[in-house]
């Protein structure tokens, strides 16, 4: 007799999550970011990477350049990225919720990780609506979630930006 296990759900074996993040470089005025995608086990699919410098000048305003180079650099990775994708993550260090919906707006559904404060677990809040149950993006969320997959991706798209960029191990990210 076979031994019974469980069975990751199909939809999420077949998802794909992408994870994004964005680091600023104060001293070089750039922005360096990585969009990494995964499926519902964690396994690396793509990853798309980019450099943008910060707009200047004085029609920029300093409070609005993080902003624009922020969605310039974003648009650009989800332009790169050939993998078809269930689901945006990002940290709340990319802009609050508001500025995300509308600034980086993608159409898939869209959550921040918020990382842990004071003693309260990690927990996902969704920037757009969340998914409905049983659509392959809920289940992949729910999958990523079980397995734990909530935060670590950021760490592995940090690694690479910066072997990648050898200047974001300085001082000034």
């Amino acid at each position: 007799m076979p031994v019974p296990y469980r069975k990751t759900p199909r939809a999420a074996e077949i998802g794909h999550a992408a994870y994004l993040d964005i680091l600023w470089k104060t001293s070089e005025r750039a922005f360096y970011g990585g969009l990494m995608v995964i499926d519902g086990k964690g396994q690396p699919i793509e990853f798309v990477h980019n450099r943008v410098d910060a707009p200047s000048g004085m029609l920029w305003p300093e409070e609005k350049v993080r902003s624009i180079g922020t969605a310039l650099l974003a648009h650009s990775l989800f332009d790169a990225c050939r993998c078809d994708t269930d689901l945006l993550i990002c940290l709340p260090s990319l802009g609050s919720s508001e500025y995300c919906k509308t600034e980086i707006s993608p159409s898939i559904p869209f959550v921040q990780a918020v990382p842990e404060q004071h003693g309260a677990p990690v927990e996902w809040e969704w920037i757009n609506s969340p998914p409905p149950q049983g659509m392959r993006a809920s289940i992949l969320a729910q999958e990523l979630i079980r397995r734990g997959f909530i935060i670590e991706p950021f760490d592995r798209l940090n690694h690479a930006l910066k072997i990648l960029y050898p200047q974001l191990n300085s001082d000034g990210v």
